[in-house]
């Protein structure tokens, strides 16, 4: 039996076993994916335990990603460009460490708008873990500008000095979110708007940008996976919407690739996600 699993803080609530399980199945695989809730002063002893016990791999969710990077014994380029690793592979008693989550995004928005990466201008809107993987692939695969909008200008600027780092001359710019002409004027030059924050998880949360600043039929792209009231905000005010499924889907599914070396069964792997929201909602 193969064992793989998921590390994060709090994780209780992910979909993820219910999505990789259907997947190692369609490829005749015997193997779990298990739930490791692990705080952070405890992440270096979960890595090794999880070495130990012979896991052939794992993810990584909030808030260890960039902490990750510093717990493999080997880290993909792209993965060391963007200071953050969410897949862990087990190879020979070493520890290899990747970044899903940009390839993830892009194929998301390619599905869900007929958006591809190349050329495309992004607005990302938070600029924690999830954005700062997703910024640094969009600039070394061909995006052709990015804007970063935070409510601390100092967070969104060590996001942007991250991704010129990474591809050095890419044209990126940083916002302060309370500055709604700039922010405005911003989205009426782009063509998606990424929601990275977490306002929309909890039932209480308010909207992270108002919906008067979005262009009408602007791409809007919220990686919380579930309707959120900005989602249906911005739908009734004329933009495209799509949800986070899409990016949790594809991330999951490279994981899947890293992990066997097969192609992942992405219908079977959509279906039992699909099934598990439903039943979490």
């Amino acid at each position: 039996m193969e064992r793989y699993g998921i590390v994060g803080w709090p994780v209780a609530h992910s979909v993820s076993p219910a999505m990789q399980e259907a997947g190692f199945r369609a490829l005749g695989r015997e193997a779990v994916y298990e739930l490791y809730e692990t705080a952070p002063e405890a992440l270096a002893d979960r890595f090794q335990r999880l070495r130990a016990a012979g896991l052939r791999g794992w993810n990584v969710t909030v808030p260890h990603k960039e902490a990750a990077v510093n717990l493999v014994d080997d880290v993909d380029p792209a993965a060391a460009k963007a200071g953050s690793v969410n897949t862990v592979v087990a190879r020979h008693g070493r520890l290899a460490g990747y970044s899903t989550d940009g390839y993830g995004l892009a194929t998301a928005l390619t599905e869900a708008f007929a958006l591809p990466l190349a050329g495309s201008r992004q607005l990302y809107l938070g600029t924690g873990g999830a954005a700062r993987a997703a910024a640094v692939y969009a600039a070394l695969n061909g995006a052709a500008a990015i804007v970063l909008v935070n409510r601390t200008l100092a967070r969104a600027e060590a996001l942007a000095a991250t991704v010129l780092a990474a591809a050095p001359g890419f044209p990126v710019r940083c916002l302060p979110l309370a500055d709604d002409a700039a922010v405005a004027a911003a989205l009426r030059q782009c063509d998606v708007l990424i929601q990275c924050t977490s306002l929309g998880l909890r039932p209480d949360d308010g909207l992270p940008l108002s919906p008067s600043l979005l262009p009408r039929e602007l791409a809007v792209y919220d990686m919380i996976y579930g309707r959120t009231p900005f989602q249906q905000a911005a739908s009734e005010h004329g933009c495209r919407i799509a949800d986070g499924r899409g990016m949790l889907l594809h991330q999951g599914c490279r994981s899947l690739e890293l992990w066997t070396g097969q192609p992942a069964p992405v219908a079977a792997m959509r279906e039992a996600l699909d099934q598990a929201l439903r039943h979490r909602a």
